[in-house]
């Protein structure tokens, strides 16, 4: 689906992303949109390309969009991560990766000096069913 007519410049491209990323939003098996060099279109995406993607793509034909597979259901990744920020006190933060790769979690620093990271992974992410990468941080306040 290459067209060279599809130039950054005519707000093609830029069209095209926002409207597949609102119209996937929400869907358990999207994982983002990304725009590579302003030219072309990548759809990271868990599982079969059903009809409703087909369809929005095929909205875009002279539009460079492919269709990179996650290795992860983010729906499935938000969820855990939902569930640990309610249950798991020392997780502060986290984050589905844009490819669908994997979950990041920020945990609190109270928890590095008793913990192994490597350790720590291995447990999230059996829970998870997917790969968890643990970083440290706090959460800081807002100012005002």
């Amino acid at each position: 689906m290459v067209s060279p007519e599809a130039a950054p410049a005519d707000g093609t491209i830029s069209h095209a992303a926002s409207t597949l990323s609102g119209e996937l939003a929400g869907d358990a098996e999207f994982a983002s949109v990304e725009v590579v060099e302003g030219n072309r279109i990548i759809v990271h995406w868990h599982g079969p390309v059903g009809a409703k993607l087909q369809d929005l793509l095929a909205r875009f034909p002279n539009v460079d969009i492919s269709v990179q597979t996650a290795a992860c259901s983010p729906g499935q990744l938000s969820d855990f991560a939902s569930e640990l920020l309610a249950s798991d006190p020392a997780v502060n933060i986290t984050s589905v990766s844009p490819d669908g790769s994997h979950l990041t979690l920020t945990l609190d620093e109270s928890v590095r000096a008793a913990s192994d990271v490597a350790s720590l992974e291995r447990k999230y992410s059996k829970a998870a069913g997917c790969p968890v990468n643990v970083e440290f941080g706090g959460v800081a306040p807002l100012g005002g």
